[in-house]
């Protein structure tokens, strides 16, 4: 038998949180992170490769000025020309050294030492083959480097070699300049960049924005008066919108045939299903056979349980058609409920108002503003539903609160499983297919109670009873 898998260690954990980070972001977000992550990566090896380009520029550049110098001096020492004291030049030049063979000064500039030479002989034979060197300044009693250029000069009393040393002081200052501007404009242009890729991407996608505030605002009622909104660039976006608006439409032919078909189907079904029960009910009472008496009552259960249905169908195919709220007007919830209670005095188990809980009791009446058929029906439909699982009682309170009105209906029956309350919702499930059938039970009167309180703004929620179920519908107040 093959083990288990090892369970994820903190090292794997450690790897997916970045990932997991990174997803949870907005592509507006991400966008900006990559592309300010990239700017800031080429802006510090830009500002690297200008740092090395300058300070070798400024070498090279007194390396060329030092050369010049050299090449002066060597032609006046091959002329035997030179003077008992050299010129250090221009350009930088800080020093000028004359050495012989044995690196021994013959003659110098001022401030140059007059007895040892500004390179080792190890150096000098480097300078002599054209190398230019670095030394420390210290040898010429000064804080900043030195840069060193050796040219030769050839006379027949034996080989002269020609010291130029400039000072690369100006060179450092120049790059430590040059750092603390890169150091200082680096951040404050990754920030800039920052905030324009964060304003150019939101730009850009702003007709995304739209289009997904117009899908949030479609719904089946609608669908058939809203379209997405075509942005004005003919871009990818527009070609997006248009695909989508297409697929509305198609949408929109299907869904309306849908629910032409569910309506006429249910409105054509109820004068046969009315003309059945009547039928039934008077065979039921002119028949002498206990028999046929017991099988007409049990037809009728079932007649009207199809009457519920069809009178549910219509109910859904005219929300989804013409919207859940067909009217609005203020509603006094409570009133609304006791005539809901009224209907049901001969019900299989007793069915009363209840008073408001404990601390909610306020002198205003429970206003909403609504549809009072629609709410009238949620009341039913959530009555009807307590009253078909209850043991021994339902009863349905009215309350108000600052922000809300709250109207729940209890009952002791055998309440609902968490894990299947937000299912109840879907139209034509049933929690015990069954159980449901023998109960008369639709499987869609939840489905019309949200229907109808969506529309309303408020929430329809299902909580525990103990024993029993709540349900709690949560209004806006007038």
């Amino acid at each position: 038998m093959a083990a288990d898998p090892s369970p994820p260690t903190a090292t794997t954990d450690s790897r997916r949180r970045p990932a997991l980070w990174w997803r949870r972001r907005s592509l507006r977000g991400r966008i900006t992170i990559a592309a300010t992550a990239l700017f800031t990566l080429m802006l510090v090896l830009a500002g690297l490769a200008l740092l090395v380009t300058v300070a070798r520029s400024l070498v090279n550049t007194l390396d060329s000025s030092a050369q010049r110098t050299g090449e002066e001096v060597a032609t006046l020492v091959e002329t035997n020309r030179l003077p008992e004291q050299l010129l250090a030049g221009s350009g930088g030049v800080s020093q000028v050294q004359v050495v012989d063979g044995q690196n021994r000064v013959v003659a110098a500039s001022p401030g140059a030492d007059t007895a040892v030479s500004i390179l080792r002989p190890a150096e000098l034979a480097r300078a002599r083959d054209g190398t230019p060197l670095t030394v420390a300044g210290e040898r010429a009693s000064t804080d900043e480097p030195l840069r060193v250029i050796g040219v030769r000069a050839d006379i027949p009393a034996g080989q002269r070699t020609v010291l130029v040393a400039t000072d690369l002081g100006r060179v450092l200052d120049s790059s430590h300049l040059l750092q603390r501007y890169l150091i200082f404009g680096a951040p404050l242009a990754v920030a800039v960049m920052a905030a324009l890729t964060w304003w150019i991407v939101g730009l850009t996608l702003r007709p995304v924005t739209a289009l997904q505030r117009g899908a949030a605002e479609l719904s089946a009622a609608r669908l058939s008066r809203v379209r997405l909104p075509l942005p004005t660039a003919q871009d990818e976006i527009y070609s997006l919108a248009t695909t989508l608006n297409t697929m509305l439409d198609r949408l929109d032919v299907a869904t309306s045939r849908q629910r032409r078909f569910v309506g006429d189907a249910a409105h054509e079904l109820r004068s046969p299903i009315a003309s059945l029960r009547l039928q039934l009910e008077i065979a039921g009472r002119v028949s002498e056979s206990q028999e046929l008496r017991e099988l007409t009552s049990d037809a009728l259960i079932d007649v009207e349980r199809l009457s519920h249905l069809i009178d549910d169908l219509l109910a859904l195919a005219r929300a989804d058609e013409r919207g859940a709220i067909s009217s609005r007007a203020p509603v006094d919830l409570r009133d609304l409920a006791e005539v809901a209670v009224a209907d049901y005095r001969g019900a299989r188990v007793p069915v009363r108002c209840l008073a408001g809980s404990a601390g909610s009791a306020t002198p205003e009446r429970p206003m909403v503003v609504g549809d009072r058929d629609g709410l009238h029906r949620v009341l039913i439909n959530l009555i009807d539903n307590a009253v078909r699982y209850a043991r021994s009682e339902v009863g349905i309170a009215v309350t108000t609160a600052p922000d809300a009105v709250v109207v729940t209906v209890t009952d002791d029956g055998p309440g609902v499983p968490e894990n299947k309350r937000e299912r109840v919702f879907d139209r034509f499930y049933r929690l015990d297919t069954a159980r449901s059938r023998a109960a008369g039970g639709t499987g869609l009167g939840l489905s019309i109670v949200r229907e109808v309180i969506t529309a309303h703004r408020g929430t329809v929620t299902l909580e525990d009873n103990e024993p029993g179920l709540r349900v709690r519908v949560t209004l806006p107040p007038a």
